[in-house]
């Protein structure tokens, strides 16, 4: 047994060692953020000089909205991508076999006509029951309003069939229980007037509607939610997107762009096949990911598969995101929801990293395969197995008396200090206040109340204490499932988004 104090000493100093490398790397990222961020902020007429250029530069655009189950907030979803400002777009709405009235709804609510479209199934995808079209007046911009109902085959299979449907040059993946602001199209597509022909996808920054306000489909007034859980995925979103991924982006290593919403060139999401899906047949998607398998993660999927097929081709493209919240969705309120949501993440994360573990290492694939897949494996996907790893480490060298109470406890709070350290940047880049030329402070998150910024960076600190814990366990329940071959969905109930009080 003399080697156990000296090997308990060694996996003690690694789990040390791994905070650290987490917390620099990450530092990195909070630099690299803010300077984009401040960049992204400083040009404050952005909005009415792309209204101006209008149908010269800016792409048609087809609003991919898959809907399962969504009859309490696809009307308010809809209302929002009614009011976009935009000179062409059109709106796909799938119906993906919904078991509720999502279909009677819409059909109540839009005045859908049954009718034939003009259908090109490039893509493979359940059977389609019928199509639907608003023959009435639409709203300015607005070229089309359709609506597909199809058999039940997942959200992949659904945005496939939106996309067979499609006219856009460029088509958005989004889900039917978010909310647009008005000017989300004109803001994502300012990265394509700039570089037309390099630009292939364009995401967003995504915010949390909890506690505000919604009226027509509209954010009106930003407020923190009351629930303390929901408090705290306001802070991971804020680590997610303005920390992490604007920094991957600036590094060209951006894998994730949010289903909530993201721009995508169409003609190259049909040249790599779609999305990922069971019956996908196309030859690139089946010799990359193998045929008959599908995954949860389809967001993250296709934007690893986009950058494969470019590298692989040698063909220009580059991913953006841009920081501002311009799409909002409904966060889980309970423990058990928010448990089966990040069991299903992780899940996918292992199924993505599985499918493309040819890139992983690999100097072909460039930064891709050399940092960013590196970096989701070591630090997302590893970060669950290491962090349990380092609670039983620390209880058993405590209890052979290799590591004192002391020590126990500076480790903890070292813990503690790095990630509420992390949180805190985050939020204080979100809440960062940027004049433009006018003087007047642009902001990623306008909460008009100090208390509000107090209350988001003590949820941050919180959150290290039970939070986080309860989180890898779920993760490690993703785990397990992954390692059974499990591959359902675990959808949760939604609430709706909260009208003005009266």
């Amino acid at each position: 047994m003399s080697f156990v104090s000296p090997l308990l000493t060694i996996l003690d100093a690694f789990v040390v060692a791994y905070i650290l490398v987490f917390f620099f790397v990450n530092l990195g990222f909070v630099v690299l953020s803010l300077r984009a961020i401040r960049r992204d902020l400083a040009v404050e007429d952005v909005r009415p000089a792309l209204g101006r250029l209008r149908d010269r530069f800016l792409p048609q655009v087809t609003l991919l909205v898959p809907a399962y189950n969504e009859e309490v907030t696809i009307c308010e979803s809809i209302n929002s991508l009614l009011r976009l400002q935009y000179p062409s777009f059109e709106i796909v709405i799938c119906n993906d076999g919904s078991k509720d009235k999502t279909v009677d709804v819409l059909l109540r609510q839009f005045h859908f006509v049954r009718t034939e479209l003009d259908y090109d199934p490039q893509l493979t995808c359940a059977a389609i029951r019928g199509f639907y079209e608003v023959r009435g007046p639409l709203p300015p911009g607005l070229r089309r309003l359709v609506l597909i109902d199809k058999e039940n085959g997942g959200k992949a299979d659904a945005l496939n069939a939106a996309i067979n449907v499609a006219q856009g040059e460029f088509v958005t993946s989004m889900d039917a229980d978010s909310l647009l602001t008005p000017d989300a199209l004109l803001l994502a597509a300012r990265p394509i007037v700039d570089d037309r022909e390099g630009i292939v996808a364009v995401g967003v920054q995504v915010g949390i509607s909890n506690g505000s306000v919604v009226e027509d489909g509209r954010v009106v007034e930003m407020r923190l939610p009351k629930a303390w859980i929901a408090r705290f995925q306001i802070v991971e979103y804020m680590r997610s997107f303005a920390q992490g991924r604007v920094a991957f982006a600036a590094l060209r290593s951006l894998l994730v762009l949010s289903g909530v919403f993201a721009l995508m060139r169409r003609d190259m999401v049909v040249a790599i096949g779609g999305f990922l899906t069971k019956t996908m047949q196309a030859k690139v998607g089946v010799e990359y990911c193998g045929a008959g398998v599908h995954t949860v993660c389809e967001d993250m999927e296709i934007v690893v598969r986009l950058h494969r097929y470019l590298l692989d081709k040698g063909l220009p493209g580059k991913i953006e995101i841009l920081p501002f919240p311009t799409a909002w969705t409904e966060a889980p309120e309970n423990y058990k929801d928010i448990g089966k949501q990040r069991s299903r993440w992780y899940r996918g994360l292992l199924e993505v990293l599985s499918y493309h573990r040819a890139m992983i290492g690999n100097p072909r694939f460039r930064q891709i395969g050399l940092f960013s897949l590196p970096y989701q494996l070591l630090f997302e996907a590893l970060a669950p197995v290491i962090e349990c790893l380092g609670y039983v480490v620390l209880v058993v060298t405590l209890a052979l008396g290799v590591l004192s109470v002391q020590s126990l406890l500076t480790f903890l709070a070292l813990a503690a200090a790095i990630h509420l350290c992390l949180s805190a940047l985050s939020v204080l880049l979100c809440v960062y206040s940027e004049a433009g030329p006018s003087g007047s402070g642009l902001a990623l998150f306008r909460y008009s109340r100090l208390r509000d910024v107090v209350v988001l960076l003590l949820a941050g600190f919180v959150s290290n204490f039970g939070y986080r814990q309860y989180l890898v366990a779920w993760q490690l329940k993703g785990l397990w499932d992954f390692l059974k071959g499990k591959q359902g969905w675990d959808k949760f109930a939604r609430k709706g988004f909260a009208p003005r009080p009266t």
